[in-house]
């Protein structure tokens, strides 16, 4: 079971990682979409949040019984809506099924967190650094254009940064009978 928790990080760090690479630090981790070639952008980035989402969730319903685990399936399942309604600069629905599952994901796994870890110092802490180095870092729109930050996406990277540790250091404290 552990190599779910692996898979979903490793699909993850190598997702921004090759976007970053091509193009920049983009102003959200949403705006790779918009940064991936037309024709493959969807599947792509619908893909890849479904490689994220889906190994990560099994992980964690798996060791975490016992907690408010319905925080844990929705969360993750908001991702996948992220995913799903990727083209979020359009208007209407998909705009409004991105921000929201985008803002409940990050609030329903944060919650689960700060309520079951010790690790929510991380959650701060990562929020803090991340808000000061977004700030200061120019973001790569698509179509070539530049944003004054890339506050989103570091905002957001805390907050995936903090579920995969959170989400660890609770498997190892509970693995070797810490709680």
């Amino acid at each position: 079971m552990t190599a779910l928790f692996f898979i979903s990080l490793i699909a993850f760090v190598l997702g921004l990682a090759a976007i970053a690479l091509k193009y920049g630090i983009p102003e959200s981790i949403s705006e790779s979409y918009y940064l991936l070639p037309p024709k493959i952008r969807l599947p792509v980035f619908y893909g890849w949040t479904i490689l994220v989402a889906i190994p990560l969730v099994m992980f964690w319903l798996n060791m975490s019984e016992g907690t408010a685990q319905p925080l844990i399936f929705f969360g993750c399942a908001f991702l996948v809506f992220v995913g799903v309604s990727a083209p979020f600069k359009e208007k209407g629905m998909t705009n409004k099924v991105h921000v929201i599952s985008a803002g409940l994901c990050a609030l329903l796994t944060q919650i689960w967190i700060f309520i079951y870890t010790p690790f929510w110092v991380f959650s701060l802490t990562l929020v803090i650094l991340f808000a000061a180095i977004g700030f200061k870092t120019k973001g790569a729109l698509g179509g070539g254009k530049t944003a004054i930050s890339s506050l989103t996406f570091f905002l957001e990277l805390a907050a995936f940064l903090s579920v995969y540790i959170g989400v660890y250091g609770y498997y190892k404290l509970h693995s070797h009978g810490y709680f």
